[in-house]
């Protein structure tokens, strides 16, 4: 088994798009962050919160007047808690971004390496048929399934290398961008994270989502070989990852909704919130475990079983 893994490697770093997907997403990682730094500094809103508390000073002094009208008092108790809400928002808002909240951030790129490993793993079956070599692999004195198992465990380490990647890159990009927090901790999603803890949470954070990305992985895996058509799996993944969370929303009224793939990735838990609130971790795992089993159960069924015509 481990030949024939090494073998699928070399087979898929052998191919330049390999090579330009990796590059890539290291590129785009610095880029995205470069980016968001700069964005930063453009979205800066400090003169106008200064306005709008000049405007609310107003507001309050106009309440202090004894003979206020009711109405007016109404219109400016109102006038006042729109402008607190506002000037609350947005100081929260446009507090800078730091290297540790970068770093926590890094989670929010998994769907890069998502994107990539749908196009390795629909290929990695469908490009074999296209080709013609499939008949050259299948002649050889090695069960159906080994090669199979090969190609799909190859799928998954080259994720993990595209998770490593990212990661290693984030932080760069993070320590490049950002400065340190100040203090001994930082609020990240309504919550405060120590700053010695910050790695720790967002390689768990990474980890959750890197369990859903393998879940579409193993999909285009499926269509890729059962259809034995790269494109029109890549194309389908790509398609349900982008609208599945629309389709969750839609049907979230009825029970289906909880049975659907897309309404348990991991990362829910682990950012704070739930896509549906009957949501558990046990059972978002125990759902997507089941998916898996099903895509790779077809895609063995099909694959030991078909006929490679000459």
């Amino acid at each position: 088994m481990l030949k024939l893994i090494q073998n699928e490697w070399m087979k898929l770093w052998s191919k330049k798009a390999t090579w330009i997907m990796v590059i890539l997403l290291a590129v785009m990682i610095i880029g995205l962050s470069g980016l968001g730094k700069f964005m930063e500094g453009l979205n800066d809103s400090s003169a106008w919160i200064e306005d709008q508390k000049v405007e609310l000073s107003q507001v309050e002094k106009e309440l202090e007047a004894t003979d206020l009208a009711e109405d007016k008092r109404v219109e400016l108790l109102q006038q006042q808690e729109e402008l607190q809400q506002d000037i609350s928002f947005n100081v929260e808002y446009n507090i800078p971004s730091t290297r540790e909240k970068a770093i926590l951030d890094t989670s929010g790129v998994m769907s890069l390496v998502m994107l990539l490993m749908i196009v390795v793993s629909a290929g990695i079956v469908a490009t074999e048929f296209s080709t013609g070599t499939i008949k050259m692999l299948l002649s050889r004195p090695v069960k159906r399934w080994k090669i199979l198992t090969s190609k799909y465990l190859t799928v998954l380490l080259f994720g993990l290398l595209l998770t490593v990647v990212t990661y290693v890159f984030s932080v760069i990009s993070a320590y490049i961008f950002y400065p340190a927090a100040e203090g001994s901790s930082i609020l990240f999603n309504n919550s405060e994270i120590a700053i010695s803890a910050v790695f720790g949470e967002s390689i768990y954070l990474v980890v959750l989502s890197f369990a859903y990305v393998c879940v579409m992985a193993t999909l285009a895996f499926m269509i890729g070989s059962v259809f034995r058509s790269s494109s029109l799996a890549i194309g389908i993944s790509i398609f349900l990852y982008f609208t599945g969370t629309m389709i969750v929303m839609f049907l979230q009224d009825y029970a289906i909704a909880k049975y659907l793939v897309f309404a348990h990735g991991l990362d829910q838990y682990g950012m704070g919130y739930k896509m549906l609130e009957s949501n558990t971790m046990p059972f978002s795992i125990a759902v997507l475990t089941a998916y898996v089993i099903v895509f790779l159960g077809i895609s063995y069924a099909t694959f030991v079983k078909r006929d490679i015509t000459a």
